[in-house]
């Protein structure tokens, strides 16, 4: 990597940090512990937001599969709400690691409130320097985390380092659309669907399935717009964050999202 290169990634980092340092709470009044976009079956599904980030958890879990008891690392873990829905599912130990330090020791806060410490627990890490040995994990998944990340090749391929022979990783992350005004621009660095397929690739993952459901991510009209008025009920929070600008692109995003695609990728070490 070039000292330039570097040194970007390296300011995206202290932004992405200090966003959710400063606004995590901010987002789980808005949009629930769940800090990620739902999933609708199909048209009939009229889901709340709460119901539906739980069904994209639901989504991953499926796909990742572990056994019990096996050791699952939760990339970008934010306050833990699917490492808890994971660890109670499917009945595994779940570390989770974040650069928040708020999110990190909100996590574990939440974790001995459930009765969970005992089998879901959270480190301050960099995804892309994890401080674990080599094959220490069963599976993992990185859930909306890569999106802060510029070399995600680089995070895949410390993810490979940590995981089994034979391990699986899901990744559930967004994509760009072409010809779109992107939002969050100084904190979200992520490619068109094809390129993102060939980082997971160049990183020495093989890729199981790669699937666009960003028609099942779009919230119905009805939830849109309880999702705006939400926003614009807690403007002054939000526009500390964000700005005046970006928050006008974000409620216009929330009512007719476009920006934006969706990916499901399942992929193994070998």
């Amino acid at each position: 990597m070039t000292s330039g290169a570097q040194a970007n990634e390296d300011r995206v980092e202290d932004k992405v940090v200090d966003f959710y340092d400063n606004f995590t709470e901010v987002f789980r009044d808005l949009w629930g512990d769940n800090l990620h976009v739902g999933y609708w079956h199909d048209a009939s599904d009229d889901a709340p937001i709460g119901k539906a980030t739980d069904q994209l958890t639901d989504q991953l879990i499926a796909r990742l599969a572990p056994q019990p008891g096996r050791r699952i690392l939760d990339v970008g873990c934010g306050v833990g709400e699917p490492a808890f829905r994971l660890a109670r599912t499917a009945d595994v130990e779940v570390v989770g690691v974040s650069i928040s330090t708020y999110q990190v020791g909100r996590a574990g806060e939440r974790s001995r409130e459930q009765g969970l410490a005992d089998r879901v627990s959270f480190q301050h890490a960099d995804a892309a320097e994890l401080p674990f040995p080599d094959a220490s994990f069963d599976g993992a998944w990185a859930f909306e985390s890569l999106i802060h990340m510029p070399d995600k090749e680089k995070v895949l391929r410390e993810i490979k380092r940590v995981l089994r022979p034979g391990s699986t990783l899901v990744l559930a992350d967004m994509f760009s659309q072409p010809d779109t005004e992107l939002t969050f621009q100084d904190i979200i660095t992520t490619p068109e669907m094809s390129e993102y397929r060939a980082v997971i690739e160049r990183a020495g993952l093989v890729v199981r399935e790669f699937t666009d459901i960003t028609a099942n991510t779009l919230a119905p009209q009805e939830v849109r717009e309880s999702i705006a008025a939400d926003l614009l009920a807690r403007k002054d929070d939000v526009i500390k964050m964000t700005g005046p600008e970006e928050f006008e692109r974000m409620v216009d995003g929330v009512r007719v999202p476009r920006a934006y695609g969706y990916l499901l990728a399942t992929v193994t070490t070998d």
